[in-house]
């Protein structure tokens, strides 16, 4: 998967693993996945929308680097697992002064997984909002959608 910009300031940089064959053990993958991650740049701040299966992060951090991307504020986790949060640690390491913004259900099991540490964290509730400048990050839980 390439870079590509989607929109003005927004970037698909998530990656295609054509080797994997099973989603969660047990779907099977017959043409691999893809992880969507999405770069957001506004005005201010920089937000990076879910990382990518842990395998793959080195494509991910590459792509971040294609753009030139030398600050990330924020690494918004939309949930738990692997394929959309196992590379924030990778992410953490080259941007360190990110912060990782989730809800708080998803902070505990980032901390237990990933070993994130209690203070990379920012947790959001429903219908908060979050600034980058000249645009607005709104947060909507919606447990469960992903199953």
């Amino acid at each position: 998967m390439a870079v590509r910009e989607i929109g003005e300031g927004i970037y698909a940089v998530g990656a295609i693993d054509w080797d994997r064959r099973l989603f969660d053990g047990l779907i099977p993958l017959p043409d691999g996945t893809s992880y969507n991650s999405y770069l957001i740049k506004g005005s201010q701040n920089v937000a990076l929308m879910d990382t990518v299966n842990p395998p793959m992060a080195d494509v991910l951090l590459d792509h971040l680097s294609q753009l030139g991307v030398g600050n990330i504020d924020y690494v918004v986790a939309h949930h738990a697992e692997q394929d959309h949060s196992g590379a924030i640690p990778q992410v953490l390491g080259r941007y360190a002064q990110a912060k990782v913004v989730c809800t708080s259900r998803c902070k505990g099991m980032l901390m237990d997984l990933l070993l994130i540490p209690e203070d990379k964290f920012i947790t959001v509730e429903d219908k908060e909002t979050l600034s980058l400048g000249d645009m607005t990050l709104e947060f909507i839980h919606a447990p469960w959608v992903h199953w």
